[in-house]
């Protein structure tokens, strides 16, 4: 069992869960991973992976090697961006900085992939549609229009994505420790709501 402590962050979009996340890696001195960083080192990762692949001896080194690339069904960008070698890079690359040091997980299924380490709390954070499309406009200068669209694409995409890596719901919210509903209050609130939660579990944390 790890000796870190790791927090991951689940969020509908537009509710704030990049600067929560952020926020508390300061906070706590944690490791922070989000979905760039991660999807960024979890291309690195399986070209590594498929790179040992290619070259090791049980698959034949002197024919694959040379003929791999004159095959477009057997090339190795194929093997890299499938959506099941993805998330088990990713998957990797968590359990990895987790054994590394105690880090602060944004999106990615955190939540179902440490749901059995001890020191794990899972996080939810939510808001009504007004004020999530309203946090899109504010920081990222989308209309009205476009932040709605992102948010309706966005939530679709990551339910979806959450239902088939976990079997699970990412809506039901009996699979969070604390849910936040970000739309009631100020973000150095949700930040603050959040740290004393964590610190009520674990309070060595307290700084």
């Amino acid at each position: 069992m790890s000796a870190n402590y790791v927090i991951t962050i689940s969020r509908q979009a537009g509710s704030g869960g990049t600067i929560l996340g952020k926020g508390l890696a300061k906070h706590f001195g944690f490791y922070y991973l989000d979905n760039e960083v991660l999807k960024s080192k979890a291309r690195e990762w399986n070209r590594e992976q498929t790179d040992e692949w290619i070259g090791s001896p049980s698959m034949g080194k002197s024919f694959l090697a040379p003929n791999l690339g004159g095959l477009p069904y057997l090339s190795v960008t194929w093997m890299i961006t499938t959506d099941a070698n993805l998330f088990r890079a990713e998957s990797e690359i968590m359990k990895q900085t987790a054994e590394k040091g105690s880090c602060i997980i944004t999106g990615r299924c955190g939540a179902y992939l440490f749901r059995k380490q001890e020191k794990h709390v899972s996080l939810f954070l939510y808001a009504d549609e007004a004020s999530r499309i309203g946090r899109l406009e504010r920081e990222l200068s989308f209309s009205h229009d476009k932040a709605k669209k992102v948010i309706d694409r966005a939530d679709k995409e990551r339910a979806r994505y959450y239902s088939r890596h976990t079997g699970e719901k990412w809506l039901d919210m009996t699979g969070y420790d604390l849910c936040i509903d970000t739309g009631k209050l100020p973000e150095e609130e949700v930040k603050r709501l959040a740290i004393h939660y964590i610190e009520a579990r674990f309070p060595q944390l307290k700084r």
